[in-house]
């Protein structure tokens, strides 16, 4: 077996993001026995956000996976897709952790669980 002495790889292809009802051909034709749902089609292409969007998976799952947030962005509603509201201290940074309950992790975890609570509550992360 002659090689040329490089092993190219071809990066893995695209994966993208189907919603009910609007999936391409390309798709469907990979099951014999698709059957087309218009009722569905009409109600995804009710959300025109999703409906005239190409997704790729990897941005969803980017989006999913995400741990760390700006305290603004948890400060906000609606809060970013994913997030406990109930846990929102656990996706800030070191810094602004200290920033938003003035007190470090430690401090903070130490507290009782209701002292934890009235805390949040107090600096608004509740």
């Amino acid at each position: 077996m002659l090689t040329t002495g490089k092993n190219i790889k071809k990066p893995p292809p695209k994966s993208y993001l189907i919603h009910a009802g609007l999936e391409p051909l390309t798709f469907t034709n990979m099951f014999p026995s698709w059957e087309h749902r218009e009722d569905i089609a009409e109600i995804t292409e009710m959300d025109t956000e999703v409906s005239n969007q190409i997704t790729l998976v990897e941005d969803v799952l980017a989006k999913l996976c995400k741990t760390i947030y700006p305290l603004a962005d948890l400060l906000a509603r609606p809060l970013p897709e994913g997030v406990d509201p109930l846990k929102l201290e656990i996706y800030l940074t070191d810094e602004d952790f200290e920033f938003a309950l003035d007190m470090t992790r430690e401090e903070y975890s130490a507290l009782p669980a209701w002292k934890q609570v009235n805390l949040k509550k107090a600096k608004g992360l509740f």
